[in-house]
């Protein structure tokens, strides 16, 4: 892999940091953001339905489809996401600036998140995490039609001008980070959320960065 691979695209949450409980209440979160413009039974209504549809997880893009399917503006709650300050709660452990910095002077850095651009810029900031690693910090469009990382990794790819295969993945969502990478032909790494040191032991037997002393 280590003469293959030519940029590396990480996701932000639960990748570049980890934490015990990002999201504090995220059920009431989520309807007071639907009852900035729906009645509180409506928002009760979509959201519910979302999480039947997810499987029983609160996931915004199935609220978005579902808001899009019962003929609501999507946009609204998407802009309303990006005006609130999510409230990460826990223990947050973030990913050492001096492996970013190492790594990138070997491979081009992407960070791509189904987050608001916001959002992203707001906790970069807040843990103190080095954007100058990245040469940037893509949001997936999730009022799009193709929801997904999918568009994202393509123009990445068509941009560095590289094939698929030179391109590899570290994310923690299997849904939103690994199968939108399988679909475009990249490299994957699934992150469990749990350690760094997993990172660190892919790199290193992969060839890709030898991670030894950053390990705990």
């Amino acid at each position: 892999m280590q003469q293959k691979i030519k940029v590396i695209v990480f996701d932000f949450d639960d990748t570049l940091y980890t934490s015990e409980n990002v999201w504090r209440n995220l059920y009431s979160y989520t309807i007071n953001i639907l009852e900035k413009f729906l009645s509180i039974d409506e928002s009760k209504r979509i959201l519910e339905e979302s999480i039947l549809m997810s499987k029983g997880k609160i996931n915004f893009n199935m609220i978005t489809s579902v808001l899009q399917q019962n003929s609501y503006d999507a946009r609204k709650f998407v802009k309303n996401i990006a005006q609130t300050i999510y409230m990460h709660t826990g223990k947050v452990e973030v990913i050492p600036n001096e492996f970013l910095q190492e790594l990138s002077k070997k491979y081009t850095l992407y960070c791509v998140s189904m987050s608001d651009k916001t959002y992203l810029n707001y906790y970069f900031d807040k843990y103190k995490i080095n954007k100058t690693y990245f040469k940037e910090i893509l949001s997936a469009n999730i009022v799009a039609k193709d929801k997904t990382k999918v568009p994202v990794l393509k123009k990445i790819i068509k941009n560095e001008g590289i094939s698929p295969s030179e391109l590899l993945m570290v994310g923690d969502s299997y849904s939103h980070d690994i199968m939108p990478a399988i679909k475009v032909g990249a490299e994957t790494f699934h992150f469990n959320q749990k350690n760094f040191n997993q990172i660190y032991d892919y790199f290193t037997e992969n060839g890709i960065l030898d991670c030894e002393k950053f390990k705990k």
